[in-house]
């Protein structure tokens, strides 16, 4: 595996543009092969891993995903816009939810849906209507762990630790909740998941383009199916445009779940 050491640390810079869309020009690096991503100050700030999930797995999981179709209601940054209230009635009163904007959400193709476990004790109803979204795809979450405790061993045992307090987990992995975003291209935000953790997540579907930026190193990835990043989602990230249809599966430990433990 190679290693990329970072010189520079953009996180000024960074932080001017959240909720806007990546542009190519944003990254010096781009990450074709197996890399482990080293910041100034010693911490991994990524690992990708190319071809680590067999072809049946996610081509499985594409299959079994395809049908999430949530509205991206909650995910104003992300979606590339302030938070806003959703909706004004016919005698001109702001709705009290605030939220992405039904304007901009009538004209977005992006759907997303939530498994497993989002919060102590609940579990998500997507799940309930859908298990055989989650059971069906346990092979792929337990790779994916199976993954993370080789790429990253320390990490990944401290993340473990966590969740093995309590007993919302998607069975013996690090994580309580997969997200699944479908056919949405990011602007630059923060996923808000368990502090000092890692997000893992791989792309589904038939696409070309789509490559995630991690706006603070200055790093382009522009990974396929089959392929595995690790990454701290607590920077900001997004996605350069894409074309096809594109599933971004994420498996993270819940940041309320992960402070219940403790």
């Amino acid at each position: 595996m190679n290693t990329l050491w970072i010189k520079y640390d953009f996180k000024k810079e960074a932080a001017k543009m959240k909720a806007k869309f990546p542009d190519p020009a944003n990254a010096i690096h781009i990450l074709a092969k197996d890399t482990r991503v080293i910041t100034p100050d010693g911490d991994v700030a990524a690992v990708l891993v190319c071809n680590v999930i067999p072809a049946f797995l996610y081509l499985r999981a594409y299959e079994l995903l395809k049908p999430v179709n949530g509205l991206v209601s909650n995910r104003a940054s992300a979606m590339g816009t302030s938070s806003l209230p959703r909706s004004v009635n016919k005698y001109g009163i702001v709705s009290p939810q605030r939220g992405v904007n039904t304007n901009v959400l009538d004209v977005s193709p992006a759907t997303q849906g939530i498994l497993g476990w989002d919060r102590p004790g609940h579990q998500t109803t997507l799940t309930l209507k859908h298990p055989e979204m989650l059971d069906g795809n346990r092979a792929l979450i337990e790779l994916v762990g199976n993954s993370y405790a080789r790429i990253l061993p320390e990490v990944y045992a401290k993340q473990l630790a966590a969740v093995e307090k309590v007993p919302w987990k998607l069975w013996r992995t690090p994580f309580t909740t997969v997200y699944v975003a479908k056919n949405l291209r990011t602007a630059y935000h923060r996923d808000g998941n368990s502090k000092g953790a890692m997000t893992a997540i791989t792309p589904l579907g038939n696409f070309s383009g789509g490559a995630l930026v991690l706006l603070r190193w200055r790093i382009a990835i522009p990974y396929k199916p089959g392929d595995l990043l690790l990454f701290d989602a607590e920077e900001l990230h997004g996605n350069l445009p894409f074309e096809g249809e594109r599933i971004s599966a994420a498996f993270y430990c819940s940041r309320l779940i992960a402070d219940f433990g403790k």
